[in-house]
């Protein structure tokens, strides 16, 4: 498995992905929705965007925005993991590159996930993250969003 940044060529192929997800339909966005939000967040400055592949085959990807918590902090945007590769860390791969290339800004890590995923909440928990609030009808009318953060580990000197 291996990690890379996102190339403009992969946008479509995670577009499919994140529109056949249940977020995906949930949320009501078509593949050209994602098309369109993916190649500009890739051309704008404070957005990470990249991708798990084996043999040339997407496993996940992942959008970031370094900043995207409270103008300061790193947010994690949307993680998205092709069922066929669900279970194999692809998932894991990829909160860690989240972390890993936001570090050096030694801030909290934020995300949201949908208070019906339980699956999603159980996963960052099991990775250190902790719900710290919530957000009735921010995305969706009807759809409250879990604020979860874990906190960067800094060191005194």
């Amino acid at each position: 498995m291996q990690i890379r940044q996102i190339r403009e060529e992969d946008i479509p192929v995670c577009a499919q992905l994140a529109n056949t997800l249940p977020l995906g339909k949930t949320y009501g966005f078509e593949t050209k929705d994602w098309i369109r939000k993916l190649t500009k967040a890739r051309n704008e400055e404070g957005n990470l965007l990249f991708i798990a592949e084996e043999e040339g085959r997407l496993a996940g990807f992942a959008w970031v925005h370094t900043h995207g918590a409270f103008l300061a902090a790193p947010y994690l945007r949307f993680i998205a993991v092709d069922p066929s590769f669900q279970g194999r860390g692809v998932g894991i791969l990829l909160l860690k590159e989240f972390e890993e290339q936001t570090r050096n800004l030694k801030k909290d890590w934020f995300l949201l996930v949908s208070e019906f995923n339980i699956g999603a909440q159980q996963f960052y928990e099991k990775h250190g993250y902790q719900r710290v609030g919530a957000l009735p009808d921010f995305a969706k009318e009807g759809i409250t969003e879990v604020i979860m953060v874990k906190k960067h580990e800094r060191r005194n000197k």
